[in-house]
Formats: C-alpha cells, sequence, structure tokens
C-alpha cells in the first residue's frame, strides 16, 4: 500500500484535532512561509494540498495544564 504525500483539508483535521478556523489561520501564515517552495503547500482546485513533512505545522501551538 502506497503512503500518502499529500493530505487534504480533511485529513489534516481528522489528524491533528484542530478546527476550520484554525486551519485557516495557519494557511494564512503558512502561504507566505513557503511562498518559495511550493511542492510543500499549494491549492489544487479548492483543495489545498499539504505535504507530510509540512503537517507538524498544523499541531496545537499551547498544551493544556491537565
Amino acid at each position: 500500500m502506497k503512503q500518502k504525500i499529500y493530505y487534504e483539508f480533511k485529513d489534516v483535521l481528522e489528524l491533528t484535532k484542530i478546527s476550520e478556523r484554525t486551519f485557516r489561520y495557519r494557511i494564512k501564515e503558512l502561504k507566505t512561509k513557503y511562498k518559495d517552495q511550493p511542492d510543500l503547500l499549494y491549492k489544487k482546485r479548492h483543495s489545498w494540498k499539504i505535504h507530510i513533512s509540512i503537517l507538524f505545522e498544523f499541531n496545537n501551538k499551547y498544551t493544556n495544564k491537565n
């Protein structure tokens, strides 16, 4: 079985457990950060394609104290 190289919007939400709004904010930041590397983050039609190597950028920024 072939491993995915690119994840889509719904996959990232499921893996990282972030909200849609958080996803939009992160995409906005990452577009400028990775603008010189279009193979890592690009939009195909109406769906974002996110390379597996930058998936860590979508993790929670703050951890709970509990």
